[in-house]
């Protein structure tokens, strides 16, 4: 709780949140507000293994393209290159991710998109599904290629806010 009465709040200096201590935190309060936005007040300083995850979830999109180009049913004419050309971007993505510190989040947003375009091209010609002679398994990695493309991109929104921190990067918490 606050102290209203704080000798630098009666002096005009708001001194919380600061580097120096000495300057106003007003970088995302809106003119005529009091306050940020709601999903600004969420912080998550987990740096290297905010990192790991979203190197985790581009490896899921790469292993769902594999795996649906591997079986019977191709969900597109020519479906089985393009699924090869996502798995090796996503395979190439998370070793540059594992060896170096690049900021190479832009690039995987990239890699989800185009596994959502396949997936949303794939609805229009012969998604392997269970109804058009699919197993249970390979329709469940079809569809999990969707939801991990669409688990990347939240997360990189997130990134992108500044609600989450991914390694190399740092919010410089003070505690």
């Amino acid at each position: 709780m606050e102290d209203k009465r704080s000798p630098a709040l009666l002096a005009g200096v708001d001194f919380r949140g600061t580097n120096n201590a000495t300057e106003r935190v007003s970088e995302h309060i809106k003119p005529g507000r009091k306050r940020a936005p709601f999903l600004r007040y969420i912080r998550i300083n987990l740096p290297r293994t905010v990192r790991l995850v979203l190197l985790a979830v581009v490896a899921l999109i790469g292993m769902t393209a594999a795996a649906t180009a591997l079986g019977d049913i191709e969900p597109f004419p020519f479906g089985d290159p393009v699924l090869w050309a996502v798995c090796a971007t996503a395979v190439s993505f998370v070793v540059v991710g594992l060896v170096t510190s690049a900021r190479l989040w832009a690039w995987g947003a990239g890699i989800a998109g185009a596994a959502i375009l396949i997936y949303l091209v794939g609805i229009a010609g012969t998604a392997p599904y269970v109804w058009n002679g699919a197993s249970i398994p390979q329709a469940a990695l079809w569809n999990l290629l969707l939801f991990a493309s669409l688990a990347y991109l939240v997360l990189y929104a997130a990134l992108r806010y500044g609600m989450i921190v991914a390694a190399p990067d740092s919010q410089n918490f003070m505690d």
